[in-house]
């Protein structure tokens, strides 16, 4: 397995020797509280240069799969608000272990993740405290990954 260090410079070498896109998600069957946070990181991501794709709310269970999967397999990275319990964002995680994405893992202070997740390799998990903490927090691990 590797190591904190080594994983670091892993992502680093991996971003600069590619073109960047991210799928960007969250919890929507449940509360729709986690919405208002995907523009705030598109917002991050696309200030740093990076494509992003936003998953779209709504359709029939198939064609869900298929848009989503779809999109999953046309991006690099998977950024994930898990702060909430959702089948759908496990799914995504899952896939994207499977499709060879990074993943960025987001948790507001005092929310837990699953230990399966914080195991994943290739997996950044960054704990947060309000919008302006997500947006400095994630800005600075993207800054990071890019040098």
């Amino acid at each position: 397995m590797m190591q904190k260090s080594e994983r670091s410079r892993h992502w680093k070498s991996w971003i600069q020797n590619n073109f960047m896109k991210v799928y960007i998600t969250c919890p929507a069957s449940h509360t729709k509280k986690r919405l208002k946070l995907l523009p705030i990181i598109e917002k991050v991501v696309k200030s740093k240069g990076i494509e992003s794709f936003v998953f779209k709310i709504g359709g029939e269970p198939k064609d869900i799969f298929k848009r989503d999967l779809s999109a999953l397999r046309s991006n690099d990275i998977l950024i994930a608000e898990v702060s909430e319990r959702s089948h759908g964002v496990g799914i995504e995680i899952g896939l994207s272990y499977l499709l060879g994405l990074k993943r960025i893992l987001l948790i507001e202070k005092g929310n837990f993740v699953t230990k399966l997740a914080q195991g994943m390799p290739d997996t950044i998990i960054i704990e947060y405290l309000g919008e302006e903490g997500l947006r400095n927090k994630l800005g600075k691990v993207l800054d990071k990954l890019g040098q």
